[in-house]
């Protein structure tokens, strides 16, 4: 059974890119939270075709967590790379 908190592995993700993002973007790092980051993100990530595609085949083949996590890793480090 999948087993994965979405929100918990978005800020992981989103955490352990921090610091790049703030040596890129210092200004914007110091005013914007990074618990907004992660709501955005998550609210893109809803939109992520290959998030949806994902999700879907694991509801239908029983794909497992990390295969998930691997996929909202690879969107959320892309993501705040697009940001500005």
């Amino acid at each position: 059974m999948l087993s994965i908190s979405l929100k918990d592995h978005v800020q992981k993700v989103v955490a352990g890119e921090w610091k790049a993002f703030a040596e890129r973007h210092p200004h914007l790092a110091e005013v914007i939270d990074q618990t907004l980051v992660v709501e955005q993100a998550m609210a893109s990530l809803a939109d992520d075709p290959e998030f949806r595609e994902a999700m879907d085949a694991a509801t239908v083949t029983g794909l497992t967590a990390e295969v998930i996590a691997e996929v909202v890793e690879r969107f959320v480090q892309g993501w705040l790379k697009k940001l500005i």
